[in-house]
């Protein structure tokens, strides 16, 4: 009996760790081209509620539909957060982990420290939606004849699927439904993560490398989680009027995302140190030069903390990172 309560034990751990990072609470899917995908537990049981609804409802379409339009979303959400993934990779970053939930994906990357490389590895994802337009869009017309079902306004999509997409002999087969389904997605994915300016979406982190250019990263920062606390009110009170949960939501999500970061921004500024900014150029005195390095390597050391801290909590450090970070915060010599 102990050794089976052992390995439920192990499994629970596995999937919810210690319990004190709710994003950690997921189930791995595979792991592949160094990648770990994981599924969190509230996507599994939204996929779940809405196979549930779906069944019980007396739509034309069913729970047959809503598990088709399920896995094109979870494979087009996939294959962004894969563009992200390698593009940062090909740009000499690391990229490790993809973490499948209701409100999209979350890619573990960590590019380097110049805005070109975080630019390219955030629009990533968005390019994938780019090469995928021609794949569906070529599909739609030659299904349909008919360029109003390929270009449309996604505001009226259910006008567009009842009206427009139909073969040239007048029906509608299943089929077409789930490729035109699979191409509004792809448009709307592609224009909602680019066209709003806010974390998490890639829009803010566009926006954050963009200003990143020509002024420093914490500079850049700050313009960019006040845009996205803005634009999380417009999409809170948007999903509000129109009782669009979804908006709503995601809305919440980037707004609370924001502040945390402005919550960090602060923080940095009262305790004096700046994880970005760049270390003093070298001299000629290589003494100068080996304290410059040994300085870089130490805020390189700190700032890889930091980020395990914001992607996995503060439960994922080992023993020496949690005396380095005691150390940097102690040290009187910290810019």
């Amino acid at each position: 009996m102990r050794h089976g309560g052992r390995d439920r034990g192990s499994v629970l751990r596995r999937i919810f760790g210690d319990g004190q990072n709710p994003l950690e609470w997921a189930v791995t899917l595979y792991t592949a081209w160094g990648i770990r995908v994981r599924v969190h537990i509230v996507f599994i049981i939204y996929i779940a509620a809405q196979l549930i609804i779906s069944s019980a409802g007396r739509e034309a379409v069913g729970a047959a539909y809503m598990l088709a339009a399920m896995t094109v979303l979870f494979g087009l959400v996939l294959l962004h957060e894969y563009g992200h993934c390698l593009v940062c990779r090909r740009a000499g970053g690391e990229a490790t982990d993809i973490l499948m939930w209701p409100l999209g994906g979350l890619a573990t990357c960590v590019p380097p420290d110049h805005w070109k490389a975080h630019f390219w590895t955030t629009a990533g994802g968005p390019l994938v939606h780019v090469l995928l337009f021609p794949v569906f869009a070529g599909g739609v017309l030659l299904a349909t004849s008919n360029w109003g079902a390929v270009f449309f306004n996604p505001f009226e999509y259910s006008l567009v699927l009842i009206s427009e997409v139909r073969t040239p002999g007048g029906s509608q087969p299943y089929w077409l439904t789930v490729l035109w389904s699979a191409h509004f997605m792809n448009i709307v994915l592609f224009a909602f993560n680019v066209l709003v300016p806010m974390y998490p979406m890639d829009g803010g982190r566009l926006l954050h490398a963009l200003l990143w250019r020509n002024m420093s990263h914490a500079r850049a920062m700050e313009i960019t989680v006040t845009v996205g606390l803005v634009s999380a009110i417009v999409l809170v009170v948007f999903g509000l009027v129109t009782r669009h949960t979804l908006l709503f939501a995601i809305g919440l999500l980037g707004g609370f995302a924001c502040w945390l970061e402005r919550m960090r921004l602060r923080f940095f500024g009262d305790s004096g140190y700046e994880p970005w900014r760049a270390p003093t150029e070298p001299r000629d005195d290589p003494r100068q030069e080996r304290d410059v390095a040994r300085e870089a390597a130490r805020r390189a050391e700190v700032d890889r903390i930091l980020e395990k801290i914001s992607k996995h909590g503060l439960h994922s450090l080992t023993r020496k990172e949690k005396a380095t970070l005691r150390q940097a915060s102690k040290d009187p010599t910290n810019p």
